[in-house]
């Protein structure tokens, strides 16, 4: 059989030989793989940077405008770099007049969330009722949610004095819009003159 010799020409038009005709020796093609393989290596290294900033950035609404998890605080408040603040919260006066024994609610929808951690009522009693009937507490609610784990009987008011001692509570957080409620009660309808009232605060977390 005759020898041939297979030649051919490269990209630019110049002659080749045999071997690179046959595909031994493509720098060309070499470099171009090269090329594809480092473009897509730096591709996915942006597309990797530009996930975790994303991430680091949180989460955004379509306008581009930053999710927070809890609201931030203004700027030049002379607040600390904190959301969560000590703060009072009125729940309002409960009154008893002569021989009126009805339960009474005192219901408050915090603006902003809210955690009681103290109770403070403070009962007066004038001195014209000649029977001493006793304040008392039924229940603490925060939504529907009871705070205490039996409402079957009801605490005496006395339990939130402002002289009381161990009094911190650990209620449950009453979000924005979400009711906060102290149903109070009287052991027996004051006789005499005059009307029982007992004024019922919060203290607690202020959460920003």
């Amino acid at each position: 059989m005759p020898e041939y010799e297979i030649t051919g020409y490269d990209a630019d038009g110049y002659e080749s030989d045999g071997d690179e005709a046959l595909g031994y020796e493509s720098d060309g093609d070499e470099a171009l793989g090269d090329g594809e393989m480092l473009g897509a290596f730096w591709r996915r290294r942006r597309s990797g940077n530009v996930q975790q900033a994303r991430r680091r950035r949180g989460p955004r609404t379509q306008t581009g405008e930053r999710i927070y998890r809890r609201p931030p605080l203004p700027h030049g408040s002379g607040q600390p770099f904190t959301a969560r603040l000590r703060s009072f919260l009125g729940l309002g006066i409960a009154s008893w007049a002569v021989a009126d024994a009805t339960d009474k609610i005192l219901t408050v929808e915090p603006q902003e969330s809210f955690r009681g951690m103290r109770l403070i009522i403070d009962v007066a009693t004038p001195a014209g009722i000649t029977n001493a009937p006793i304040v008392l507490v039924r229940t603490i609610t925060v939504g529907t949610m009871p705070q205490s784990p039996s409402v079957e009987q009801p605490a005496p008011a006395a339990l939130f004095r402002a002289d009381a001692t161990l009094t911190m509570l650990d209620l449950q957080v009453a979000y924005r819009s979400i009711k906060l409620s102290i149903t109070l009660g009287i052991s027996a309808a004051p006789t005499g003159a005059g009307t029982v009232t007992a004024a019922c605060g919060f203290y607690g977390e202020w959460i920003r």
